[in-house]
């Protein structure tokens, strides 16, 4: 079920109308209930997976408690990474695993299973990866909870009057709504316990500005994902990447241009929908984005990117690896910081095009944290004026634009020769529909907006009232109408 379809235009509605409706006993399981709809409409078999690695989790968590000893504790991780190694990254194993076979002289053949990946496998193990795994730390008097910047655990007074709990969540139809709500199950935001786990625990009643800020949110979203992203997505970007040889590098580089946008529009556009519909229900979710494109450095542009999947490798990854405090010198911080971007890449894709992609973004935030440790300044700081801001950030975008080459492309053959081809100065206007050129140019400008006029606006709608909300989400949807591809466009993300 999509987003941006009429059926979840249907189910969102009656879902909400129904929780709010059932008695406050029934909720729960009514949420439950939804997301476990939601998830099967894609295919029953998809929900046996899902239940499978709540189940695991759940119990996981449970036999942690009582014993967090190194082998169960692997056990436990080992069953729950065994679907996503399977269905994601089994025939990229295997194919490497041969390969390597054949150089030795020893000839090896792996049986391969060309099953279609299931929607979420990656946001959702990650998301019982961290439950389990913050159990077991606190079974062992670790900290329970999230680490700060500094890499110590944040305190009771930042996370609010319940930082996490200690032991296990008892419940499973808690649990199991937990790790399967709806809203962000797919394709994010990645919820950690202490965001999420005490909402459901107390179920909190609707605030009236939570329901206009929900149908801005919604509208924002599919606006992202309809307008802009699809839009560009047809019109410069699909033709760019399916015959790159046809096209000037001129237009191979406004293809690329458009592609940042389009993943930008598309992602945070789910987001967006996803944070919306969550506040229908009383729940907040974390944000995921931060004007990203708006970075000065590589390492800023992983605090505005995908904000949750930077801060779980950050906790889960680079801190156990001994983070910036690690002891034998700072070639093994450089180390940590590497081994997080690939695995960072890895996460997007089984495929050497995601390896290469996280190698060089690891080195470029490598290079930034040896200038930050030059400089003393981190990666949002305020900069000295307007050039060194200037250059800055285009080099960051630029670096982006380029390295988006890794990640659309199929294969290292088609990047390379999509690269190449930006070389090419044949000279010729680049070739895209007027539609495509506008909506291109609106996403940008939207995007490099001051950073307080979008909350503004938006809260100005929420104060309005439901005549405003009504208003709003006729005039996206419109636009949506007229401008939109016409398409169910899946949204990117949902491929990992």
């Amino acid at each position: 079920m999509l987003f941006h379809t009429l059926d979840y235009l249907v189910f969102l509605p009656a879902l909400v109308l129904a929780y709010w409706a059932a008695p406050r006993r029934w909720r729960l399981a009514l949420l439950a209930a939804g997301s476990a709809f939601f998830y099967g409409s894609w295919n029953p078999a998809y929900l046996v997976l899902l239940l499978f690695v709540i189940a695991v989790a759940w119990a996981g968590g449970l036999a942690l408690a009582a014993d967090a000893g190194r082998t169960r504790r692997l056990l436990v991780l080992g069953v729950l990474l065994l679907p996503l190694l399977f269905f994601k990254y089994w025939n990229w194993i295997a194919w490497n695993l041969e390969a390597l076979a054949g150089l030795a002289g020893w000839p090896l053949v792996l049986p391969r299973e060309e099953l279609p990946l299931p929607v979420g496998i990656s946001f959702f193990t990650f998301q019982a990866l961290a439950y389990v795994v913050d159990v077991g730390r606190a079974a062992r008097g670790g900290p329970a909870g999230p680490l700060g910047d500094d890499g110590e655990p944040l305190g009771a007074r930042d996370l609010g009057p319940d930082p996490a709990g200690v032991g296990p969540e008892r419940s499973l139809l808690r649990f199991g709504t937990f790790l399967g709500f709806f809203p962000q199950l797919v394709a994010g935001p990645i919820v950690r316990r202490h965001e999420l786990m005490p909402q459901l625990a107390r179920l909190p009643l609707l605030r009236r500005d939570q329901v206009g800020e929900g149908v801005v949110r919604i509208a924002r979203g599919m606006f992202k994902k309809v307008v802009l992203a699809d839009v560009v997505r047809l019109g410069m970007v699909d033709p760019v990447f399916a015959d790159p040889g046809r096209f000037t590098g001129l237009e191979l580089l406004v293809g690329l241009y458009a592609y940042t946008l389009q993943i930008y529009c598309d992602f945070s556009g789910y987001t967006d929908i996803a944070i919306g519909s969550a506040r229908l229900f009383g729940i907040e979710l974390p944000e995921n984005f931060r004007r990203p494109y708006k970075a000065t450095s590589v390492a800023g542009f992983w605090r505005r990117w995908h904000i949750t999947l930077s801060n779980w490798v950050r906790d889960y990854i680079y801190y156990p690896l001994g983070g910036s405090r690690v002891s034998g010198g700072q070639w093994k911080v450089y180390r940590n910081i590497l081994l997080t971007l690939v695995i960072i890449g890895i996460w997007h894709g089984a495929s050497w095009n995601f390896v290469v992609y996280g190698t060089l973004h690891g080195l470029a935030v490598a290079v930034n944290r040896y200038q930050r440790k030059r400089t003393g300044r981190r990666p949002d700081d305020p900069l000295p004026g307007r050039w060194a801001w200037a250059w800055r950030w285009a080099l960051t975008f630029h670096f982006v634009v380029l390295a988006r080459v890794l990640f659309r492309a199929p294969d290292l053959d088609r990047a390379w020769t999509l690269f190449a081809g930006l070389f090419d100065a044949s000279p010729v206007l680049p070739r895209f529909a007027p539609t495509a050129w506008a909506v291109l140019a609106l996403g940008y400008a939207l995007h490099f907006t001051p950073d307080d006029w979008a909350p503004r606006a938006e809260r100005w709608v929420v104060r309005r009232g439901p005549l405003a909300w009504a208003v709003l989400a006729l005039a996206v949807a419109a636009g949506c109408v007229y401008l939109g591809a016409g398409e169910r466009l899946a949204f990117v993300y949902y491929q990992f």
